[in-house]
C-alpha cells in the first residue's frame, strides 16, 4: 500500500472510531460545578431565566432530553392538585400524574428514592379524574376505578392485604367512583349516586362503623344519605347532602363538631354545620363552608386553627372571623386556609413552618393574603404545607420544605422558610 493510501485509511479509521464513541452528558453534583447556575436534582445544570415559571432554564451541556428547556417544563398544564402529609401530586390536563416530596413507603409510586423535590411522573396510570394523598399513601380514580399505592400496613390500599406497594394497584372491585378522599391512614370513595365506601385504619371508627381496627377492603358506610361531597382528614371523614353534614371518626378534641368529646361508633349529623356546602377535616379540627361563604370550624384550637381569634378548644362549631364569599377551605394539621370567589387565599393557625404563606408566626384569625402571582382556582394542603393552582395552570406551594414537599427542586437543609415557591411543572 502506498503511503498516501495508508494515511487515508488511518484517517478513516480515526473518524469511524470517533463516530462510535459517544460523550456522556455532564452530570453535576454541586452548585459550584455549574458556575453561576445551580445543580438540579436530576444532575443537570440550570441558569436563571425570568421567562420560565420556575425562573430557571437548563443549560445545553446536560441531558439532551432537557437541554434548553425550562426546569419543570415536562408535564403539560396542571388542572388539579392533591397533597398528602408531606408529599403532593398534580394532575396534568391529559390525566397523567406527577408527584413529589416524602417517599418512605412508596407514596410517589417509586421505590428508588426516599424523597424528591422534583416532580416525577407516576408510571402506568392515565386518564385520572380525581386524586388525594394520605400519610404515605396516594389514591386516584381513572375510568371510575380506584387505584392506590404507598403505605398499606393499615389496609390503606384496599387490596385485601396489609402491605406497602410502590406501584399503583386496583382497590377491590369498586366501579363508578367520582371522588376519592384520604385521611391519615384511611380512605373513602364516593360513587356517582352518592354511595360512600371506606377502608384502612379503623381504630377511631374512621371507616364509619365499629369492628376490626384494620379494614383491608372497601366497606359500605351505612346511616348517611346520598352524599354530594366527601372529605377526609386525620382520623375523620365527612359528607354533605342537601345542606346537611354528617361526620364520623375521632372526636377526642371535638373535631366532629357535635358539642362534646364523646366517641361515636357511626356517622352523626353535625347540626352546627347546617347549610354546609362542604366539610373539611384536618389534623384535629374540622371546618365547613356555610351560607354566604362564611366558614365555621370545630375541634382543637391550640394554634388558632379555628380562626375565631382565640386558642380555646371548641367541640361545637364557631365562625371564623371576617370571612365571606369563601368557595374552598383546606385544613392542615394545625392550620387552615380559605379561598374566596376572587381567588384570594388567606390562612390562619400554626405558622412556624411558613404554612400561612406570610411569615413564620401563628395567627388566630385570617390575616394578609398569601402573595400569589394571580388568582387561585384551587387549593390543597398537607400537614405543614399548602399549594394553590392559579388560572394559568401554574402550581405554587408554601410552608415546610424539609422533605421536598414544595416541589421546587430544592430540599430545605435548614429550618429557614422560603415563602411561596413555584412547583416545577408546566403552565399554560
Amino acid at each position: 500500500m502506498r503511503a498516501r493510501d495508508a494515511s487515508l485509511v488511518a484517517l478513516a479509521a480515526v473518524l469511524a472510531l470517533g463516530a462510535c464513541v459517544k460523550t456522556s452528558p455532564f452530570v453535576c453534583a454541586t452548585d459550584e460545578q455549574c458556575g453561576d447556575g445551580r445543580c438540579e436534582a436530576d444532575g443537570a445544570c440550570s441558569f436563571a431565566d425570568p421567562t420560565c415559571h420556575g425562573a430557571w432554564r437548563y443549560g445545553d451541556d446536560g441531558d439532551p432530553a432537557v437541554a434548553g428547556r425550562c426546569v419543570g417544563d415536562v408535564s403539560g398544564p396542571i388542572s388539579a392538585l392533591a397533597a398528602g402529609s408531606d408529599h403532593a401530586c398534580a394532575r396534568a390536563d391529559d390525566g397523567r400524574l406527577w408527584c413529589w416530596g416524602d417517599n418512605p413507603r412508596g407514596g410517589l409510586a417509586r421505590d428508588d428514592v426516599a424523597r424528591t423535590a422534583l416532580p416525577t411522573a407516576v408510571p402506568d396510570l392515565a386518564g385520572v379524574t380525581d386524586l388525594d394523598g394520605g400519610e404515605y399513601t396516594t389514591c386516584a380514580i381513572a375510568g371510575g376505578a380506584v387505584t392506590c399505592w404507598g403505605q398499606g400496613d393499615s389496609g390503606e390500599l384496599g387490596d385485601g392485604e396489609a402491605a406497602d406497594r410502590a406501584h399503583p394497584r386496583s382497590v377491590g372491585d369498586l366501579a363508578g367512583m367520582v371522588e376519592i378522599e384520604l385521611g391519615e391512614h384511611h380512605a373513602c370513595a364516593r360513587d356517582g349516586s352518592g354511595v360512600v365506601w371506606c377502608w384502612g385504619s379503623n381504630g377511631d371508627r374512621e371507616t364509619g362503623a365499629p369492628g376490626a381496627p384494620t379494614v383491608v377492603r372497601p366497606r359500605l358506610v351505612d346511616g348517611i344519605p346520598a352524599a354530594e361531597t366527601l372529605a377526609a382528614g386525620g382520623q375523620v371523614a365527612c359528607i354533605t347532602a342537601a345542606g346537611h353534614a354528617w361526620c364520623w371518626g375521632k372526636n377526642v378534641n371535638g373535631q366532629l363538631g357535635v358539642g362534646d368529646l364523646d366517641e361515636r361508633q357511626r356517622p352523626v349529623e353535625v347540626v352546627g354545620f347546617a347549610g354546609a356546602s362542604a366539610v373539611v377535616p384536618g389534623g384535629e379540627h374540622t371546618c365547613a363552608i356555610l351560607a354566604g361563604g362564611r366558614v365555621a370550624c370545630a375541634g382543637a384550637n391550640s394554634r388558632g386553627q379555628l380562626g375565631d381569634g382565640t386558642t380555646t378548644r371548641r367541640p361545637a362549631p364557631v365562625e371564623v372571623v371576617g370571612l365571606t364569599d369563601v368557595v374552598e377551605v383546606v385544613a392542615l394539621d394545625w392550620s387552615t386556609c380559605a379561598r374566596d370567589g376572587a381567588g384570594v387565599v388567606r390562612c390562619w393557625g400554626a405558622g412556624d413552618r411558613g404554612q400561612l404563606g406570610v411569615g413564620e408566626v401563628d395567627a388566630t384569625a385570617p390575616g394578609a393574603p398569601v402573595p400569589l402571582p394571580g388568582p387561585a382556582i384551587a387549593l390543597t394542603a398537607g400537614e405543614t404545607h399548602a399549594c394553590a393552582l392559579t388560572a394559568d395552570g401554574c402550581a405554587w406551594c408554601w410552608g415546610d420544605d424539609r422533605k421536598g414537599q414544595l416541589g421546587d427542586g430544592r430540599i430545605a437543609t435548614t429550618d429557614a422558610v422560603g415563602g411561596v415557591r413555584p412547583v416545577l411543572l408546566s403552565c399554560r
